[in-house]
């Protein structure tokens, strides 16, 4: 046993092959999230094997085809006739204490891990790596035939990647590694396998009491958001307390990290989001009275406050972790703990019903986590351009419900902000036109995790009479209230210069 576990802890990931095809979104979700929980009926059961324990070692296995374990109680209503089962679901199918990359039977695919050694951008670099080499080798396996001499694609691995299973570095054909997949075998005496179905029953019970939806907004998304001059974070976390306090008429406890890894063993901070402002938003949304105007004034004034602290957290200025060290510290030492510790306050702010977390780019469709108390939800969301897609989870409440409530929630806020207004950048022709919620071929100015800033749609841009489609980049940044006079090429990229500014080292073509 001692050598297997070794082979398992010293391994950097496990592959998880789940005989498993979700029927919808949310399947998919909740499979990734913790597995599935199936009883099926035992039919061919050897009731002599392992001393009266019906015992299938495949339930040892990274494989999903049966895990059962059975005790003398399962082999006495056997005998009487009484419907016997196994657990068939992929929650058995899973080594939670590593990170998992799971595949099911469908081919759609997902990173589990257990949050304590990694944070989700950790494990997000890691699946942003794996999607972007598949889409590099895709590109290079279309342009083999045309450049002869060498691929001007670079690859997303700089270092040399020597398959062990093709050969070694040498050219021969006796592989270097062994690859061939070997099974793990257990030597299990009879106290551990009780030990070991009870764990499986308790596991059954966790992954009854989990409830996850999936809702995929796709009015609007980052594009619509930063057009009018709010951070899309920002919106997204007012959307959840609004939506909250739309079903429950109350305000309760939000917890969002910030990621603090510009300093050393940085990991993240605690930012909470029900602020003061966002709960006279969550007043204001809710009196009947109020007009369109109010209700936007309340919701830019809660998301520039929400901008304000996550900044503040990301610069290490949050008190959460601080408050929390301290704590420990006192514990370790055998100090007095304040009574601080002990005050209503405290343990408002430590009971997290709202537990949300923003972590995802093109590489990710879905990210979504378990609520961190009983009575609370677990929200992931993921902010693309033209749409907002949540994953939640919550023990035994209206998970669809709540989820339907941010949906109504964005839907209305939406509506209050109505269609974008933006520049067409031409050579001597500035106009103003409609821009549908959708339109993802915009700049903005982002910061770091927050993302706030002026748009400027980027269109047809015309440089000398010659047409040029003018592809959207990282930088330079315009404000959408400035007014373009002049247009160059530099260095492959489209510079943009202002007409009350001096751009040094830039050329304005003539006018022509």
């Amino acid at each position: 046993n001692k050598s297997a576990l070794e082979v398992i802890d010293s391994a950097l990931f496990v592959l998880v092959l789940d005989d498993f095809h979700p029927d919808s979104v949310h399947d998919a979700a909740a499979n990734m999230l913790h597995g599935t929980h199936v009883m099926k009926e035992m039919k061919d059961f050897d009731s002599n094997a392992n001393g009266g324990h019906g015992y299938a070692s495949a339930s040892m296995t990274m494989t999903n085809s049966a895990h059962a374990l059975y005790t003398s109680n399962d082999v006495k209503a056997s005998q009487s006739g009484l419907v016997r089962e196994y657990q068939a679901g992929t929650c058995c199918n899973r080594w939670y204490d590593k990170l998992q990359i799971i595949v099911c039977s469908d081919g759609s695919a997902g990173i589990n891990f257990e949050h304590s050694a990694i944070d989700g951008h950790t494990a997000l670099r890691f699946a942003s790596d794996v999607y972007a080499e598949s889409v590099v080798q895709f590109a290079k396996s279309i342009t083999k035939s045309i450049y002869t001499q060498g691929c001007p694609i670079p690859s997303m691995i700089d270092a040399k990647v020597v398959r062990v299973a093709v050969g070694n570095e040498s050219g021969d054909t006796e592989m270097a590694l062994d690859t061939n997949p070997k099974k793990l075998d257990f030597q299990l005496v009879e106290k551990l396998k009780d030990r070991i179905f009870h764990a499986e029953s308790a596991l059954g019970d966790a992954v009854n009491a989990d409830d996850t939806f999936v809702l995929e907004f796709t009015e609007f998304g980052k594009t619509f958001i930063v057009a009018n001059k709010m951070s899309p974070d920002s919106v997204v976390q007012m959307s959840i307390i609004l939506a909250y306090h739309r079903l429950y008429g109350d305000t309760v406890c939000n917890y969002e990290p910030v990621l603090t890894k510009r300093y050393l063993h940085g990991r993240t901070e605690a930012m909470r989001s029900t602020t003061t402002q966002a709960v006279e938003m969550c007043k204001c949304f809710a009196n009947r009275l109020a007009s369109k105007e109010e209700k936007i004034k309340a919701l830019r004034e809660s998301t520039k406050n929400h901008s304000r602290l996550v900044k503040e957290s990301s610069e290490g200025m949050g008190v959460d972790r601080h408050l929390y060290a301290l704590k420990c510290i006192a514990e370790k030492k055998g100090m007095k703990i304040p009574e601080f510790f002990a005050s209503d306050a405290w343990r408002v702010l430590n009971h997290t019903v709202l537990s949300t977390s923003n972590c995802g780019n093109p590489a990710l469709r879905l990210f979504g986590f378990g609520p961190v108390v009983p009575d609370g939800f677990g929200v992931g969301y993921v902010i693309k351009d033209s749409r907002i897609q949540y994953s939640i989870s919550s023990k035994h409440r209206q998970t669809k419900r709540f989820a339907h409530a941010v949906q109504q929630t964005l839907h209305e806020i939406g509506e209050m902000l109505g269609p974008l207004q933006s520049q067409s950048v031409g050579y001597h022709n500035v106009e103003s036109k409609p821009v549908s919620k959708s339109q993802p071929a915009v700049e903005y100015a982002d910061a770091w995790v927050d993302t706030y800033g002026d748009s400027i749609n980027m269109e047809q841009l015309s440089i000398a009479g010659e047409s040029k489609l003018a592809t959207a980049s990282s930088d330079p940044r315009v404000p959408s209230n400035t007014r373009l006079v002049g247009l160059t090429k530099l260095s492959r990229r489209v510079s943009l210069v202002r007409e009350n500014s001096i751009s040094v080292g830039t050329q304005i073509p003539d006018q022509k």
